[in-house]
């Protein structure tokens, strides 16, 4: 019998959820998309409450068992994630009114570069990135390549593939490099953010 560790059960969810995520804020209406996320963001943060106080919420209890780490609060990846994306969704699409498929291309970022670079490379890196203790070359390495894979699908339905090969090259690096030194605050926030905003950034200058 094969018994998938915790953290490989993490990841899986991580990858999955995360992709259709980015699949309904690509296909909903923008004023749409805000509301998904803005619920989604308010129901984790009341479902995480009550599962702390030892509520069961259907499938959701059972999810947080089965899935987050010992010693942080219930569903703080998922909650820290809508708040990112949904500050993104707000400042470049909303207020900035750039295209709302940056924010689709760093939600596949995350989706794919976080969950593959942490749940592979823990099982196949042996070298380690500088300066790190838990974060490989061929973890983040093919966390890179298939984030990139996500981003340029994403970003080629709005742009020409040379724009969207070198939009979609930045923010995945920019993403793994923020996956794997920046410290404090939590991933699932600041993957989006940072991917985002190196996105937008090389948008503005080419």
């Amino acid at each position: 019998m094969v018994i998938v560790d915790l953290e490989t059960k993490r990841q899986a969810v991580h990858l999955v959820s995360g992709i259709i995520f980015a699949l309904a804020v690509f296909y909903l209406p923008s004023d749409m998309a805000f509301y998904f996320l803005t619920a989604g963001a308010i129901l984790t943060v009341i479902f995480a409450e009550q599962i702390e106080q030892g509520k069961n919420i259907i499938f959701f209890s059972k999810l947080v068992k089965h899935t987050e780490r010992k010693g942080k609060p219930p569903a703080s990846g998922v909650t820290w994630y809508f708040l990112g994306v949904l500050f993104i969704m707000v400042l470049y699409h909303l207020w900035l009114g750039l295209p709302k498929i940056f924010i689709v291309a760093s939600m596949l970022v995350v989706a794919i570069g976080d969950s593959i670079c942490t749940g592979l490379g823990r099982k196949i890196g042996r070298k380690k990135l500088p300066r790190t203790q838990t974060k490989s070359y061929r973890g983040s390495g093919i966390g890179f390549g298939l984030a990139f894979v996500g981003a340029l699908i994403a970003l080629n339905t709005y742009f020409d593939f040379k724009t969207s090969f070198v939009i979609a090259a930045i923010g995945s690096v920019v993403g793994m490099l923020t996956e794997a030194y920046l410290r404090g605050l939590d991933d699932n926030l600041t993957i989006p953010i940072m991917s985002c905003s190196a996105m937008v950034i090389t948008y503005l200058l080419i």
